[in-house]
């Protein structure tokens, strides 16, 4: 939710509250800029995602962390493209500088969310003329995006459907979200803000009213998914909370039992099943799925632009990566050699 933006509107008011809060070094008042620019004048402004929000936040903190250690203490005002550069050379040395942080190499990726969260950070003390933004590119990583982030075979899609098969109430949920990733390209966002309204089953449909960039779609659905939905909207009656009207929701907890479940909850599900499967790590997450998804939707279509369209991404081109994560197509390939 957002904090209260007393101190950000007026813009003289805003410039004051935002030095005294980098000479005071009050990470809250920073944060609560951050926030604030974000959802007032950033790209996406209030659709922006709860997700994003979290990562930009993160990487503000670690820089913050960073600026203001026990071997430097830099005026963050005044920081400069080179300070930046420093700032990135210990992420990839380093790791992060959270008391929390795991002393890791991180990977290309992860320093380029956490420079785009330092950017919106200097974009936000810009709104409030109090600083500007250093120029600094992110380091490119040379992995292709297919090899970093792969989709999940079938054989292992259909084991874990296997593993989500039994009579729990909790595999009959978990099953079903990992579906409508893997067989509807939903977004774990999306998943977890469906609401039972958002179905049409006679008409074998479901509706995204908020999806990436605030934008609805309309996804078709298959036969046996639409069985699967009814079956869980039967077992939901006997545990969910009154007035509750997300798909999904909690089954166990004192305060969340019956109650929309949260990304996080579900992340942490996903993980667990594909640990106790023995999955190698390259396939852990929620976005994989969505990725088998599109892999799946192009093999069977060969068709970018009804990918595009089922997967709801605005350009065609976004959508061709799925022609090169086929790993089984590939495997067709060398096979036919043993011929």
């Amino acid at each position: 939710m957002l904090v209260p933006l007393a101190n950000w509107h007026n813009p003289s008011k805003r410039r004051l509250e935002a030095i005294r809060a980098a000479h005071e070094r009050n990470q809250a008042g920073l944060l609560e800029l951050l926030e604030a620019y974000l959802i007032l004048k950033g790209r996406k402004r209030a659709t922006l995602s709860r997700r994003t929000l979290e990562n930009y936040r993160l990487a503000v903190r670690d820089y913050l962390a960073w600026a203001w250690s026990d071997t430097q203490s830099l005026d963050i005002l005044k920081a400069t493209a080179d300070d930046l550069d420093r700032y990135i050379a210990h992420l990839q040395v380093h790791g992060g500088n959270l008391n929390n942080s795991e002393r890791r190499h991180l990977k290309p990726g992860s320093i380029a969310t956490y420079v785009a969260g330092v950017r919106a950070f200097y974009r936000a003390l810009e709104w409030a003329n109090a600083a500007t933004l250093p120029q600094v590119p992110s380091p490119s990583d040379p992995t292709p995006p297919e090899e970093r982030r792969p989709a999940l075979p079938d054989s292992l899609y259909k084991k874990l459907l296997q593993h989500l098969s039994g009579p729990s109430p909790h595999n009959t949920r978990d099953r079903l979200a990992v579906r409508l990733m893997a067989e509807a390209g939903l977004r774990i966002s999306e998943v977890i803000n469906l609401q039972v309204d958002d179905l049409s089953l006679n008409e074998r449909l479901l509706v995204v009213r908020a999806g990436k960039g605030g934008k609805q779609r309309s996804v078709p659905l298959s036969k046996a998914l639409v069985q699967e939905i009814e079956g869980w909207l039967r077992l939901r009656l006997a545990y969910v909370a009154a007035g509750e009207r997300s798909l999904l929701i909690n089954l166990g907890g004192r305060k969340a039992n019956g109650r929309a479940m949260t990304d996080k909850s579900l992340r942490k599900i996903l993980n667990r099943h594909y640990r106790d499967l023995g999955f190698p790590e390259r396939y852990y997450g929620a976005h994989m799925l969505r990725h088998t998804a599109g892999t799946r939707f192009y093999k069977l279509s060969r068709d970018l632009h009804a990918t595009a369209r089922i997967l709801g991404h605005a350009n065609v081109n976004t959508s061709a990566i799925y022609a090169k994560m086929d790993l089984e197509g590939l495997f067709d390939v060398v096979d036919k050699l043993d011929d």
